[in-house]
């Protein structure tokens, strides 16, 4: 449960972070097709990250934390590279945090014998 907490609060924050840049009308119009599938395909992976916290077997709970909150903690610090607003630093720290807050009770959660 502690997993899945983790991942809502650090999609939500990812929510707001969007939300707030068509707030401050900052966005480009999106013409890159990566990018189209990336997006959607990055929120998908959140709510399926929740999804198998919560309903998942223990070992691949486990394992696939260690392996996609890595992934998103370079999203994050890509993120943070292209920050041009001091609003965007300080959401970025705690996409970073959240990102490394999974890993590590991924890490230190005990090994299913």
């Amino acid at each position: 449960m502690v997993l899945a907490l983790l991942w809502i609060c650090h999609f939500i924050l990812w929510i707001f972070g969007d939300m707030f840049t068509l707030v401050q009308e900052i966005s480009e119009p999106v013409t890159s097709s990566a990018l189209l599938f990336v997006a959607p395909t990055t929120a998908i992976v959140l709510v399926l990250m929740v999804v198998l916290c919560v309903m998942g077997p223990p070992t691949l709970v486990r394992i696939a934390n260690l392996v996609v909150a890595p992934v998103y903690l370079l999203f994050n610090l890509g993120f943070m590279v292209d920050a041009a607003h001091g609003w965007e630093y300080y959401l970025g720290v705690f996409y970073i945090l959240f990102s490394l807050l999974i890993f590590w009770r991924a890490y230190t959660w005990p090994r299913a014998e």
